[in-house]
């Protein structure tokens, strides 16, 4: 049918069913979250261990797993949407793969350069991100997690760099993990 054709009942319809497609699809990537919340916390937590065991020089080598799993990540999902259209899906995709690609570089090439301010550049990426796709699929779960993150991001300023490896383990599972599970049940709850 030719947008010309449509009459406004028709066009909000549309509108309406491609908003549902992307919530749909996000809330089937509750696994995205869930895996990312818990990667984020496992490095996280490993690097703080390493640190206090005297392996600073090592403690950012878990992080590694991040492209590894990333490359799997887009991989898997290209795959699985192969043939489908959804222009609010696309958006989000390529939303979290950019973020994900500024936040790895950052991470990669300028950790020396920001030294204590890393976590905030990446705690502030992950919450304009998350926020950003709470608004795509009108989620308040989502947008209450990229307000955590966001504040946790600025908590950064006044707590040790030590604990501040610490924070961003915890709200990765605060605000990335149990969101995800949370969407995860939702969808398994509506396909009973």
């Amino acid at each position: 049918m030719n947008s010309a054709e449509m009459n406004p009942k028709e066009s909000l319809e549309l509108i309406n069913q491609v908003i549902r497609d992307a919530k749909n699809r996000f809330e089937d990537n509750g696994f995205a979250f869930i895996l990312w919340g818990s990667l984020i916390a496992l490095c996280s937590f490993t690097q703080y261990y390493l640190i206090t065991i005297g392996r600073s020089t090592q403690s950012w080598y878990p992080y590694l797993l991040l492209p590894i799993v990333s490359i799997l990540t887009i991989i898997y999902y290209a795959k699985k949407e192969k043939g489908k259209k959804n222009h609010l899906s696309q958006i989000s995709s390529r939303l979290w793969i950019f973020t994900g690609f500024n936040i790895m570089i950052t991470a990669f090439a300028f950790s020396p350069y920001l030294e204590s301010h890393l976590i905030f550049v990446i705690l502030l990426l992950m919450g304009i991100a998350t926020a950003v796709s709470a608004s795509f699929i009108r989620s308040r779960v989502l947008l209450f997690s990229g307000l955590v993150l966001n504040v946790a991001a600025y908590l950064n300023f006044f707590i040790p760099w030590k604990e501040q490896i610490l924070l961003m383990g915890g709200i990765s599972i605060l605000a990335v993990l149990l969101p995800g599970v949370f969407l995860y049940l939702k969808k398994r709850k509506q396909s009973v």
